[in-house]
């Protein structure tokens, strides 16, 4: 992925700024005399400043303080700045803590100081500087991307008409691609249509294209995916401007995009080495968090025996990556016998049509989720609990430690429910399954079954380390609270 030397620039001025607010802050306690004194600098000061600029960054990263669209609005920077401060405090006092440092009155005091000092420079600098800056160098054109727009129907022409309209709009329109061959080489509001999205790879070559905007509606989600498909693999990042996405736009609270609403995908490598950090990351967590939560996993299984006959974990064949079958680790919920997961397999092995046929109706939307929906009669009070706060799904962290599953990624699906996936949603098995995935903390019960896949197909085409850490960081707030579960 590209990363824009202006971006790298003011990340850089970000740290500054915040070094030099936590440093006036040490400065005025520890060497001014002011306090209580002259002191030396106490030996953590560095390694501080040091913990402190990469959370920052990174929280700034993940919530997207450096993209065009939020240094263009100067409110909205505030507010995100406002965010993100509150989310690095309370990082850095959740590590001091494990961490057991030396740190003790006049240190709480420093840090609260720079906090305070290093926010109002920032907002400062953020909200008065940094807009004004950027209007400049958009006029001046020094920012600038090529841009292509599939679609040269009523979507595209009103993208068009509203960036030409609009100053602050840092796209240069090469032209129109649109699959109707008798477009090609037409003029349309005064831009040539330069070929079909069968093109898109030697059109970025040719105009030097960094991304493409699909503004398209009239359109099945397979032939969109394609598209998608050849514009990743023409190395652009790309924008979907379509009422197809409308609900994921809803749930993932889509970008501004030139003050259009977008669906965005990024161009990503996610190589070798991407795999390995990603695998090194689920093995170390994993092996990590089974040692710590070993006593959670002895009185939760003490309450399941206590509160029914039966077996502590249940077992369940699943479609995981490369559609390849596996066992997932859950705590049983229902009464012996009578899991959703065994009654499935059981009917599906009868032939029983009316439940095959409501199984084959949910997946390609033509009914909502109402069977599983459902707060069965033989779950137990004891599986109400873990199901409202996903305890029962925390054996799966086995799973990942074995290597079958990810921490983070989409949901796998029973054998049953594969037999009726088209060929466009077998996506999702692109990738391993994660006990945790954007769906679950965006949406959870609140979309459809195919809403539901287009996020977890979101997921994959935009996946990242970070992109991760967001997703488990959103995931301890959703268990906290229960936030859409479907159990009361």
């Amino acid at each position: 992925m590209r990363i824009s030397k202006h971006k790298l620039l003011l990340a850089g001025a970000d740290v500054l700024i915040i070094s030099a607010g936590f440093g006036l802050a040490f400065w005025y306690v520890f060497r001014s005399g002011l306090y209580v004194g002259i002191r030396p600098f106490p030996g953590y000061f560095a390694p501080s400043l040091l913990l402190l600029a990469i959370i920052f960054i990174s929280v700034f990263q993940l919530e997207g303080l450096y993209k065009y669209q939020a240094v263009a609005n100067p409110i909205h920077q505030l507010q995100k700045l406002f965010k993100c401060y509150l989310r690095v405090f309370g990082t850095f006092i959740v590590l001091v803590f494990f961490m057991k440092t030396e740190y003790i009155a006049d240190s709480r005091l420093t840090i609260g100081l720079g906090f305070l000092i290093s926010f109002l420079a920032l907002a400062l600098f953020r909200v008065n500087l940094v807009p004004r800056v950027f209007r400049f160098m958009v006029a001046r054109r020094f920012i600038l991307k090529r841009v292509a727009i599939i679609g040269a129907g009523k979507h595209g022409r009103a993208v068009l008409k509203h960036w030409s309209s609009n100053s602050l709009s840092y796209f240069k329109i090469m032209g129109f691609l649109d699959d109707d061959p008798s477009l090609k080489e037409t003029m349309i509001e005064g831009m040539e249509v330069l070929g079909t999205s069968a093109d898109i790879g030697e059109i970025a070559a040719r105009y030097h294209l960094a991304e493409a905007v699909i503004a398209i509606s009239n359109i099945e989600k397979k032939e969109l995916l394609e598209i998608i498909d050849r514009c990743r693999n023409a190395g652009l990042s790309v924008h979907v401007i379509s009422t197809l996405f409308s609900k994921v736009n809803e749930k993932l609270e889509a970008e501004q995009y030139g003050g259009l609403t977008t669906y965005r995908l990024e161009t990503r490598e996610n190589g070798v080495v991407r795999a390995a950090v990603k695998r090194a990351f689920d093995l170390s967590v994993s092996a990590i968090l089974l040692i710590l939560f070993a006593p959670v996993f002895g009185i939760l299984a003490w309450a399941i025996k206590r509160d029914s006959k039966g077996r502590v974990f249940y077992r369940s064949d699943v479609v995981g990556r490369n559609e390849k079958i596996f066992k997932a680790y859950k705590f049983r919920t229902m009464i012996q016998g009578d899991c959703a997961d065994e009654k499935e397999k059981r009917l599906y092995e009868m032939g029983c049509s009316q439940h095959l046929e409501f199984m084959k109706d949910l997946i390609q939307g033509r009914k909502k989720d109402e069977y599983f929906v459902k707060d069965e009669t033989r779950v137990t009070k004891v599986g109400s609990f873990l199901r409202k706060y996903s305890l029962d799904e925390l054996p799966q962290l086995i799973n990942v430690f074995r290597g079958q599953m990810s921490l983070v990624g989409p949901r796998f699906c029973s054998p049953a429910e594969l037999k009726f996936y088209e060929p466009w949603q077998k996506r999702r098995f692109q990738v391993k399954s994660g006990v945790t995935g954007l769906w679950q903390v965006r949406a959870r019960s609140e979309v459809s079954y195919d809403d539901m896949i287009m996020m977890d197909l979101y997921y994959i085409q935009n996946r990242s380390f970070f992109f991760d850490l967001e997703i488990l960081l959103r995931t301890i707030s959703v268990v906290l609270t229960g936030k859409g579960s479907r159990i009361k």
